[in-house]
């Protein structure tokens, strides 16, 4: 671990101490966070590379400057089919849950000191930023680089490593004017949402954002068809053939973005098609958009889907989620925030134990597994996040991610070295916060190696959806305003909160104090103070008047000096 990972690690643990039984689940959800400036390509500051950027050229051969974003996994390549996806879902946990996302760091190598801004925002950023930049009017980049990146796994601190292109050291980039409406969907939805949750931050770059996401809106639905990726190998999107989930989910946060209504029909209009038997996973957007279409019209018919999908979940007999054996425990972080976010909606008590599991597994709570080969054995409370040893069972220490090994020199001599023996040349950087590809058969073989691109892959779609399942776990377990999430409130010191369809707002209180009432929208931005005054104990009632708010879901926060309970309320047209 380099000095400066010690200085973010060490500033974390003075300043945030909230634990949770054996877990500590503010420090995952740092960590998993914290990731996200592993991947980071160009002069962005990246604490894997702090001597200077890589891929300066990209884009060159254009006049353009298409630098910056993030390298997909543990490679270099830069994908739209799947950085915009990371980029939506790691915002979504902040859209709907901000109150537990900290501001531990600045942007400039993710480090102290905090800077005002929520972290997550900060290292999303990196991306939005780069989104923008690829994007012209009418035209969009949506991959630079192709299937020889594979070839390199050097540091890439300078363009000089990267030979690979005929002789050329400028990467290839591809572009298109219509179509790919998977890509350029979720591009558009990350844009959009990024639009509204960092407006109370940056209104000028709010506003950059939702004209970029408009213009990946206006070529997704050009021609609307799906991709993969350039040579048709890597993201083949398993063979999917719809793309109308993603634009829906464009259509429909673009609507939260604008308040135009023709948005908010068009996802209503690709949504109505969609299956609600897929899973969820870069690509797979359905329940997603399903759940903002529930959270804009208030329609049970919404909420009905992503319901009969969340029942369906299974966790393994060793506690989580298994439907693929390439990037297991991708899909249970994915599984977990669904299933979170329906309890969130919910209060669905099955709903939060699933969530909850599929996220103590991966941060350790299992007993182990082995093969017959002891070589692959896994002990006992081993974490699969980078970095977290709260259980003490460890955590993977050979990842295949060529920035973390960082080798400039000879470099696939040292990889098969390491390969064969494992440790026999240290790494350069801890790739704090990965998540780890996981289990390739459920409940076994899971391979800590650096060539071993199954199990030990880390990549940024990886943790995305995980980083927000933490999120939500931290908040029930550990925050100390106490939320809850449901229309109905309460806490066992005495706090009652409820607020019915006419907005009326019925509470009680356990003690005369001083009470401040105030409503938020899910962005975290005060509507509105409703009352702040001396209270009796008892129960009371307070009409809020939202008859002229926007539809959509907000927060009613009751709160003394102490301590405050926060109910969800749904205003709906």
């Amino acid at each position: 671990m380099n000095k400066l990972q010690l200085i973010v690690i060490s500033a974390f643990l003075l300043f945030n101490t909230t634990f949770s039984g054996e877990h500590d689940y503010a420090l995952a959800q740092h960590l998993s966070t914290y990731f996200l400036g592993a991947q980071r390509c160009g002069d962005t500051k990246s604490w894997i590379r702090p001597s200077g950027g890589c891929h300066l050229t990209d884009g060159q051969l254009l006049g353009r400057d298409l630098t910056g974003g993030w390298h997909d996994c543990g490679d270099y390549i830069k994908f739209h089919v799947t950085g915009p996806y990371a980029a939506y879902m790691y915002l979504y946990g902040y859209d709907n849950f901000p109150e537990i996302y900290p501001d531990n760091y600045s942007q400039a190598y993710s480090a102290p000191p905090s800077n005002g801004i929520p972290d997550v925002l900060d290292e999303v950023k990196i991306q939005t930023d780069y989104l923008i930049r690829t994007v012209n009017g009418n035209r969009a980049y949506w991959q630079i680089g192709d299937m020889r990146d594979h070839n390199v796994f050097t540091d890439a601190i300078t363009n000089s490593n990267q030979n690979l292109y005929n002789g050329s050291h400028i990467r290839p980039v591809y572009s298109a004017t219509s179509g790919r409406s998977n890509a350029f969907g979720d591009a558009a939805s990350a844009l959009a949402l990024m639009s509204i949750v960092y407006r109370e931050f940056d209104e000028e770059y709010a506003d950059k954002c939702l004209k970029a996401a408009i213009e990946y809106y206006n070529i997704a639905t050009t021609n609307p068809s799906n991709t993969a990726d350039a040579d048709n190998s890597a993201y083949n999107w398993k063979g999917r053939a719809d793309w109308e989930d993603n634009v829906g989910l464009a259509a429909i946060t673009l609507y939260r973005a604008t308040g135009e209504a023709a948005y908010r029909n068009a996802a209503i209009q690709y949504a109505n098609p969609l299956s609600e038997w897929r899973n969820f996973e870069y690509g797979e957007m359905h329940h997603i958009l399903f759940l903002e279409l529930y959270r804009v019209t208030n329609n049970n018919m919404w909420l009905n889907r992503v319901s009969n999908w969340v029942n369906r979940m299974e966790l393994q007999p060793c506690g989580y989620h298994h439907n693929t054996n390439w990037g297991s425990l991708r899909n249970a972080g994915n599984a977990a925030l669904l299933a979170a976010l329906y309890h969130m909606y919910t209060g669905d008590q099955d709903a939060y134990d699933f969530a909850k599991r599929n996220v103590d597994f991966i941060l350790g709570s299992h007993d182990g597994f082995k093969l017959n080969d002891s070589t692959y054995q896994l002990p006992k409370n081993f974490s699969f996040l980078i970095g977290y040893n709260e259980l003490g069972g460890g955590y993977p220490q050979f990842p295949h991610h060529a920035a973390a090994f960082g080798k400039s020199s000879n470099a696939w001599g040292k990889y098969w070295e390491e390969e064969a023996n494992p440790g026999t040349h240290q790494y350069e950087f801890k790739l704090l916060g990965g998540l780890a590809g996981g289990p390739q058969r459920p409940c076994s073989l899971f391979i800590d190696n650096i060539d071993d691109y199954v199990s030990s892959e880390y990549c940024i779609y990886y943790n995305a959806a995980f980083t927000g399942a933490v999120a939500y776990i931290n908040l029930i377990e550990n925050d100390e305003n106490r939320v809850i999430t449901s229309n109905n409130a309460s806490v066992a010191s005495g706090f009652s909160l409820n607020v019915n369809s006419r907005g009326d707002l019925n509470f009680n209180v356990p003690g005369k104090d001083n009470y401040s009432i105030a409503l938020y929208q899910m962005n975290g931005k005060r509507v509105k103070t409703v009352v702040n005054e001396m209270f009796q104990a008892g129960s009371h009632t307070l009409s809020i008047e939202t008859g002229r708010l926007p539809s959509g879901v907000y927060l009613v926060r009751l709160r003394n000096e102490s301590e405050s309970v926060v109910a969800r309320m749904h205003i709906g047209r």
